[in-house]
């Protein structure tokens, strides 16, 4: 007496279901890896970045990204300097932005216009999505990034 069962072929059941499991692992890192590329990276490219020479100089920044902080402006004064960051001593505090360090960048003005310059952090300062590694000019309409928080320069 013979079972049914005893001649199915199990090699031919298990094997699919082997392979599909690997695609799903497969797919699953896929995500994970884009998630992590697009919480690192800058923003994408907002704006290409234009000569310094002539243009309109900016004289302080308005906050664009959080959207909840959306009105937020401040002005920077010609011989003034200003930092950003999570400390509560900054002069901007971002303490709800997990990507920008104690004190991130630091903003400043004279006679020449308004300038950015990070304070070594750990994710980088970015102007118009380029990553800044000294002071760099700022004008009207420039896109600035500390951490995760994004400003505009105006005026």
């Amino acid at each position: 007496m013979s079972l049914v069962l005893g001649s199915t072929d199990y090699q031919s059941i298990i094997r699919p279901v082997q392979w599909l499991v690997v695609i799903l692992i497969f797919l699953f890192f896929l995500r994970v890896v884009r998630a992590v590329w697009v919480e690192a990276s800058p923003g994408g490219k907002r704006k290409e970045r234009t000569a310094r020479v002539g243009g309109r100089s900016g004289r302080g920044i308005s906050i664009i990204e959080p959207v909840e902080r959306a009105a937020e402006r401040y002005d920077v004064e010609v011989d003034q300097t200003m930092s950003i960051g999570r400390s509560a001593t900054c002069d901007i505090v971002i303490a709800e932005d997990i990507y920008a360090s104690t004190v991130h960048t630091r903003l400043s003005r004279d006679e020449d216009g308004l300038f950015a310059e990070d304070l070594a952090s750990t994710n980088g300062t970015y102007v118009n999505a380029e990553r800044i590694f000294g002071p760099t000019r700022l004008t009207k309409g420039d896109v600035l990034q500390a951490g995760g928080t994004v400003f505009e320069v105006i005026r």
